[in-house]
């Protein structure tokens, strides 16, 4: 495939993992919920879970993203379905594979006090 017909926000293929700078908070989709990928901010909120992984945590990007929107239509944050990775001693594999997966936020708006905690490795 050409250069052409790549999306200028497609991920490179060797930088595939992201790391929790300091203590991230993810976002684990509920049972039987299934989140559009431009979504209000309140409905985002609503069909997941909260949770914290520390720093140093690996995670690696399973390639769906949304995008959270405002009642005026206006971007509010990126966020990135990842699979947290174990180590070596599971070859990066989590216990839980099939249910694992979660959203780390990796972009917000200039006027939302967000701080962003993960970074690509």
């Amino acid at each position: 495939m050409t250069s052409t017909l790549s999306a200028k926000d497609q991920i490179d293929h060797t930088s595939k993992y992201l790391k929790a700078l300091t203590t991230t908070t993810v976002y684990t989709p509920n049972v039987n919920t299934k989140i559009a990928s431009n979504a209000y901010s309140a409905s985002f909120t609503s069909s997941t879970t909260s949770s914290t992984y520390p720093a140093g945590t690996l995670f690696r990007d399973m390639g769906k993203k949304i995008i959270t929107i405002n009642t005026s239509s206006q971007q509010v944050a990126k966020y990135i379905l990842v699979q947290p990775q174990n180590g070596p001693t599971s070859e990066g594999v989590p216990t839980n594979f099939a249910t694992s997966s979660c959203y780390v936020q990796v972009w917000a708006a200039s006027n939302a006090p967000v701080a962003i905690t993960v970074g690509r490795v």
